[in-house]
């Protein structure tokens, strides 16, 4: 039953509606559309995700700085307790509300352009659709079952989007790979589902914020769902599959890999911070800053240019789950806003640099790989908007003052100062990390934008390279716009703006010595990728091959699992089915033995005594011929027989 507050109306309640349904009737839309008719679909799917985002527009500031909204059903009984299922919408929601809705919007656009002529268009915008009806499922959900229900399905969406184009090897086997490392990592999750249940017998996360003590099953529990959190948004040691998920196509790559499905779980994380202990949240902060120094120096190295977007991805991810182990799910979720615009509009960025390289190449009969940054340079000057947006978002990313990128970093590296304390500890080695990570961060964006669009031009210089249509620079040019200071803050050297002071529930956060350092950091780390990288190039194969962890995981987990499937089916062969077939051979055996002991035997027998009653009778029966010369002679050889009996 509904339990809300009264100022939300009847025509709120429709608006969210439409959030959540428009993006599913676009999924069902799209799939049913004839294939000759598959140029509709580039309108239907955009309009329908524009209708959704003016919706979670309205939604956001009916929201915003008001009560949350809440209503549930009843969905099924355990025993006698009932399991129910809703929608519970808090500041942190709807802001997760909007950014989904917006980015998936801008994506669906720029894709009416990025896949025109796709032979798969009306699948692409029907799983579009599926997969952003998923994750404003995990957005809304007020229980953490029903946030598992729709957390599989935004894996199983993720895993059609990436797959998508089918005829590539590489794109299937990421897909799988995706959805093998995902589901390690949800089977966690539903082991914590179990332990809050039992402990707890309640699934709501109202009720279970209620929980005023910290008992021992919850360092389990959070940890559990922790692993699911690994899983999704690619920490460490489930970090892999998110490179190779680069093989799907672009902007499902900025969809998917920067700015939602991976954050699902930085989302997750804030939703149930209250769960997680003392110790919990330690572990948590370890292995987000180990995520991101290691996908962080992996950036440095890579060559495709949507692989370095993508440990840059893990990277900031890594930086989010470090804060908020650091107890600051506010700079977390602030991070993550500013994420989504700038990490999208590189992503999309990518996708205009490999798109009209595609369409130049095909123009002049050349072929390279148009992903590799060692095959590009000079650009900026065949590409000056695609050069101009890069620059913007790349700042961001780098955390450069005056774009947004900069104040959420100083969110992190003031949450993570603070939570140090003063005595000397481990936690000290975290901060050192964290500005460990931004300095990289630099050094990587520079690399990226040094040798993609500065210097001469290489294999392209021959290239008729053009700037592509309107409908894929709007989108590029509006996340551009959105990856300023503006959006956090009037202020460009201060976080806590409209946003962060709405999330964060404390006292005063802002040091204004992290700020200045951080500025000072900056700039130390532009001066030393100018002098690295300008006429150098790093090679690491330890980094290049993400420290070797699949290999490891191949060798740990692969190769005896191959080892044991390989053995299991000689057993299997040699062994049950010889097994069975010998079984089989030997019961038709017996069935013939038998079957001709039935016959040869028992029917042998009782046919011969049949046969012998029949001889008898029929020869008992000539004696009573009726003739009495038969009677004479019968008699004659009767005495006959008896006297030679008696005399000799």
């Amino acid at each position: 039953m509904p339990d809300t507050p009264t100022h939300y109306t009847a025509f709120f309640e429709i608006c969210l509606l439409l959030v959540v349904l428009l993006p599913l009737l676009s999924f069902v839309v799209s799939g049913r559309i004839p294939e000759r008719y598959s140029w509709a679909v580039t309108f239907t799917a955009p309009l329908f995700l524009l209708i959704s985002t003016i919706c979670a527009i309205y939604v956001f500031t009916a929201v915003w700085h008001h009560q949350p909204y809440s209503a549930k059903v009843d969905w099924f009984a355990i025993g006698g307790t009932m399991v129910s299922a809703g929608i519970y919408l808090n500041d942190i929601a709807a802001l997760m509300l909007l950014v989904v809705t917006f980015i998936s919007f801008l994506v669906h656009v720029y894709s009416t352009g990025y896949m025109a002529g796709d032979a798969g268009i009306t699948r692409y915008f029907s799983m579009l659709g599926f997969f952003t009806f998923a994750m404003l499922g995990i957005v809304l959900a007020d229980s953490l079952l029903l946030m598992f229900v729709f957390w599989e399905l935004v894996g199983f969406s993720s895993y059609m989007l990436i797959g998508h184009w089918t005829e590539k090897e590489e794109a299937a086997a990421a897909a799988k790979k995706a959805f093998l490392l995902n589901r390690i990592g949800d089977a966690g999750f539903l082991v914590g589902l179990m332990l809050i249940w039992t402990n707890t017998g309640t699934f709501d996360i109202v009720q279970l914020s209620g929980i005023n003590e910290a008992f021992s099953w919850q360092t389990t529990a959070s940890l559990c769902l922790f692993a699911g959190v690994m899983g999704k948004s690619a920490q460490f040691p489930l970090l892999t599959w998110l490179p190779d998920a680069m093989e799907g196509p672009t902007p499902v790559s900025a969809l998917i890999h920067a700015a939602t499905m991976v954050a699902a779980g930085v989302f997750l994380l804030a939703r149930v911070d209250f769960l997680f202990t003392p110790i919990a949240l330690n572990t948590v902060a370890v292995v987000g800053i180990l995520t991101a120094l290691m996908a962080a120096l992996s950036a440095l190295v890579q060559f495709d240019i949507k692989k370095i977007l993508a440990y840059s991805t893990i990277s900031q991810l890594g930086l989010m789950v470090a804060a908020i182990g650091a107890g600051s799910p506010a700079s977390a979720m602030l991070h993550l806003f500013t994420h989504a615009f700038f990490k999208a509009g590189l992503f999309l960025c990518a996708g205009i640099i490999i798109h009209v390289l595609h369409q130049a190449q095909q123009q002049a009969h050349e072929h390279f790989n148009v992903q590799d940054i060692r095959n590009l340079g000079g650009l900026r000057k065949k590409l000056p908007f695609t050069f101009l947006a890069f620059i913007i978002c790349g700042s961001a990313l780098a955390g450069i003052p005056f774009f947004s990128g900069f104040l959420s970093k100083d969110a992190i590296l003031t949450a993570i100062t603070i939570w140090k304390g003063e005595a000397f500890s481990w936690k000290w080695m975290v901060l050192a990390s964290a500005f460990i990570v931004s300095f990289i961060t630099v050094i990587y964006t520079f690399r990226m934008v040094w040798t993609i669009f500065m210097g001469e031009e290489k294999l392209t210089a021959s290239l008729p390279v053009v700037e592509p249509p309107m409908i894929m620079r709007g989108p590029v040019a509006i996340l551009s716009i959105s990856s300023v200071w503006l959006l956090v803050d009037i202020n460009p050297f201060s976080f806590e703006g409209w946003l962060f002071n709405t999330l964060h529930s404390g006292d005063h956060f802002h040091i204004g010595a992290i700020s200045i350092l951080s500025a000072l950091w900056i700039v130390l780390a532009v001066s030393a990728a100018y002098f690295v990288f300008r006429n150098k190039t790093i090679h690491a194969d330890l980094l290049l091959n993400n420290f070797y962890l699949d290999k490891l995981y191949f060798k740990v987990v692969g190769k005896p699992s191959w080892s044991l499937a390989a053995f299991t089916d000689y057993v299997d062969k040699r062994w049950i089915d010889g097994f069975i077939h010998a079984s089989a051979y030997a019961q038709v055996t017996v069935a013939h033995l038998v079957g001709w002991f039935d016959r040869a035997i028992v029917d042998g027998t009782v046919n011969g005594m049949a046969s012998l009653s029949r001889g008898v009778g029929n020869f008992t029966r000539s004696f009573q011929g009726g003739k009495i010369q038969g009677y004479i002679l019968w008699a004659i050889l009767a005495i006959i027989i008896f006297l030679i009996w008696v005399l000799f």
